[in-house]
């Protein structure tokens, strides 16, 4: 692969899509990605009246770049137009018009109670509901017709399930960016101590806790599903033995899968395995049982500490917007969690059993080449349709597989620019871009390297110290040497590795800021945390001793 073979697909700054992939896109996926990000982006934007319009997406040589198109600005513009020439079209322009307008009514009515009230009672409903029926059908007793078919369902669930999570992208950002563009000033404190007082707002961010702490107790209280638990068996006859137990344990095993299993817990792409296909971590998940540790007093206390840092004349207002950013809280992990991980758990489950057919017809070399099919290559092979090659399918693979985002230019055409000072705008666009861009710093920002061998430095995410084994972990394909009490060390993490978190003592990743998946987490389960150190998984060995710091910042290896 040669640099010189990336191209910008238009002008503009194009950024690497790396905090989310780390491999080019399996061509599934990225038939579907762009399109529908876009869609549900650009809605999002117009709703609350943002003036960056959307977040253009190609997918080049695979990988997925983006770039910002704010409204009314050309493709070829380079930059922030002169403070003249901005004031002139936000009076003149009639989008740009409508749309600081639209922040104002925005902060009136408090637009996302409303688009939290529709998720809660009307696309979250729905979207459970539609899964349950997806799931519930019996791939094995379908023809290759009715495959094809049943694909083409979960394709467009699979559609939807990324517009709407990007439809509800500012709803989850600007509440909890707001509090922290407001009361960071206000204070001087870290964000981390802000961030904090979140903690508890977002149950589904530590998984299925509850259905876990359920099937534990009902395998401890069972004489012969403990020693099955504790046995020597395979992972996968301990899991099945378990779920198909009698009484209680069964009952409870069952469901605590029913959650967990469909779902992916490492990484957004059909390329990666489902829980139920990781039997290892589901065993030592029921071995650990739940590590959640919040304590409710404590974020009380954090909260009262917090408050009277605020100036007195700040207070009411602080209050205001700390109850909004709990209210959305929830949101960010969600909608993905409930969406987008199911969604695509659900279009695994189908490909695979479409990859063993089209093995046996010889028209894929292995089952998991399904994956780097686009959906409707898929659908014609099934339906005895030309389509491409067993050979020309597995090239994709061989490439998707070889390649990672370190290998391609993390920016395209022009440079990147600055957005318009906030200042510029009228209080209500100002409030609304000072709000995105702190809720959007808290979770890409990346510190600068520390330089030291032996010490990494990122962003204290969650306070605490912790020693213990260093796992360096780049996909789930390897989850299965991470063992009770260790530190996760990934690139990134995303909802649904909470299947992983009973096992853990402390999590550092390459990527992500104080509102990234992996800092939540890791404050709703009282662990110590670093998040953006940047290069934690080539620096720290595997295996190695660490020490990590959730209050400094710092990954200190020890052996």
């Amino acid at each position: 692969m040669d640099a010189a073979t990336f191209e910008p697909p238009s002008p503009g700054s194009w950024e690497i899509e790396s905090a989310h992939m780390q491999r080019p896109s399996t061509r599934y996926m990225a038939e579907l990605f762009p399109v529908h990000m876009v869609r549900g982006f650009k809605e999002a934007m117009s709703r609350y009246g943002s003036l960056l319009d959307h977040m253009d997406v190609a997918v080049i040589n695979g990988f997925i770049y983006m770039c910002p198109r704010p409204v009314g600005a050309p493709k070829k513009a380079k930059g922030t137009p002169p403070k003249l020439i901005f004031k002139l079209l936000t009076k003149l322009h009639p989008e740009i018009r409508r749309r600081l307008k639209r922040c104002a009514e925005v902060l009136d009515k408090k637009l996302w109670r409303e688009d939290i009230a529709r998720w809660d009672s009307e696309w979250k409903p729905a979207i459970l509901a539609r899964h349950a029926e997806l799931i519930a059908v019996d791939l094995a007793k379908l023809d290759n017709g009715a495959l094809a078919e049943h694909l083409e369902h979960v394709e467009e669930r699979m559609a939807d399930a990324i517009y709407r999570h990007h439809s509800l992208n500012v709803c989850a950002m600007f509440p909890v960016g707001d509090l922290l563009a407001q009361a960071l000033p206000w204070t001087g404190l870290p964000a981390s101590e802000l961030c904090a007082l979140l903690n508890g707002s977002t149950p589904v961010s530590v998984g299925a806790t509850d259905e876990l702490d359920h099937a534990v107790a009902a395998i401890r209280a069972d004489a012969d599903a403990s020693r099955l638990l504790a046995s020597s068996a395979s992972a996968e006859e301990i899991v099945s033995g378990l779920e198909a137990h009698t009484g209680e344990v069964g009952t409870a095993v069952r469901a605590y899968l029913a959650i967990v299993g469909p779902r992916l817990p490492s990484g957004y792409d059909v390329s990666e395995p489902c829980a139920r296909e990781l039997p290892e971590i589901l065993v030592g998940a029921l071995r650990a049982g739940s590590t959640s540790k919040l304590d409710a007093a404590q974020v009380t206390a954090a909260t009262a500490r917090v408050r009277a840092a605020v100036p007195e004349a700040h207070r009411a207002q602080f209050d205001e917007l700390l109850a909004e950013a709990r209210f959305v809280y929830r949101i960010r992990d969600e909608r993905g969690y409930l969406n987008d991980a199911f969604a695509t758990g659900l279009a695994r489950r189908a490909l695979l059993v479409a990859g063993d057919r089209l093995v046996a017809t010889g028209k894929l070399h292995s089952r998991d080449h399904v994956v780097d099919l686009k959906p409707s290559e898929v659908c014609a092979l099934l339906r005895g349709e030309p389509g491409p090659t067993a050979e020309q399918t597995a090239k994709h693979v061989t490439y998707r597989m070889s390649h990672s985002t370190e290998d391609a230019p993390q920016q395209l055409g022009f440079p990147p620019s600055a957005p318009p000072p906030a200042e510029w705008l009228p209080p209500a666009g100002a409030r609304m871009m000072r709000a995105v861009g702190a809720a959007m710093g808290a979770m890409f920002e990346v510190p600068k390297k520390s330089g030291e061998a032996k010490m990494l430095r990122g962003l204290a995410a969650s306070p605490g110290t912790y020693e213990g084994r260093a796992r360096v972990v780049l996909g789930a394909e390897q989850f299965a040497k991470v063992e009770r009490g260790d530190v996760l060390i990934a690139r990134t993490t995303c909802p649904s590795y909470n299947v992983l978190l009973p096992l853990l003592g402390g999590i550092v990743t390459d990527r992500g800021g104080l509102l990234s998946h992996a800092a939540i987490v890791a404050r709703e389960y009282g662990m110590p945390a670093v998040v953006g150190t940047t290069d934690a998984t080539t620096v720290v060995p595997d295996g190695a001793r660490v020490r990590v710091n959730g209050a400094t910042g710092e990954v200190q290896v020890l052996s």
